[in-house]
């Protein structure tokens, strides 16, 4: 029987490698992307992407943007499109994404290593701040939905070979680098790996989790 996935952010970056490794599972897959047009923070972009969709096995909420700065250079622009982008496109979607899923299905969520450790000044006060209420609402859906066999996890990577990480000056790249005990920037195919595990019945008793792909960057 095909599966049915939605992965929003689908359209480049850590979401492209997804919907690529959920398609190559033989999976149908539902785009939604700012790119293709969709607000994933609005409720009605989202369920007119969803209109056509009868079912969902999995979800996988891959958006998310960047700020910078530190507190002193935040302005409330930058904070709500921030926590929009990230953590109210995160709660949009799972409310027009639940009704649609059954026993056994999975949803993962996207935090980050900022937040984690509280973020640094190359992508802000915002940024971290939605990275860590994607946890707890993370482990607040897993309880929730854990009565209907829905299971919800969160990724936390570091830093990955995306457009997001390639705004950073070579200086800021190689000090980040540093950083990372492994030495390596992770590759946007083995997050998406960890999501097709994380989607897959080897996962059954795994809700509630918040796995860490950051190179040892954070080892909590």
């Amino acid at each position: 029987m095909v599966k049915n996935s939605l992965v929003v952010g689908g359209s480049g970056g850590i979401g492209r490698a997804c919907a690529d490794r959920l398609r190559a599972l033989g999976h149908h897959v539902t785009v939604l992307d700012r790119a293709l047009g969709h607000d994933a923070s609005d409720p009605s972009s989202v369920h007119d992407a969803l209109r056509e969709v009868p079912s969902l096995d999995n979800v996988v909420h891959a958006a998310g943007s960047v700020g910078a700065g530190g507190i002193e250079d935040l302005d409330l622009a930058q904070w709500r499109r921030v926590l929009d982008d990230n953590l109210t496109s995160a709660l949009v979607v799972t409310q027009a994404a639940l009704p649609l899923m059954g026993q056994g299905g999975s949803v993962v969520l996207f935090s980050s290593v900022n937040g984690r450790h509280g973020g640094n000044r190359l992508s802000g006060p915002a940024y971290a701040v939605a990275k860590a209420g994607l946890i707890g609402l993370t482990r607040h859906l897993a309880k929730d939905q854990a009565g209907r066999g829905i299971r919800v996890n969160a990724v936390a990577p570091g830093p990955v070979a995306t457009p997001m990480l390639d705004r950073l000056p070579d200086d800021d790249l190689a000090a980040l680098r540093a950083q990372i005990p492994l030495g390596r920037v992770t590759s946007p195919e083995e997050i998406a790996g960890t999501v097709e595990w994380l989607c897959s019945p080897v996962a059954a008793s795994v809700t509630g989790a918040v796995i860490d792909v950051n190179g040892g960057m954070w080892m909590g």
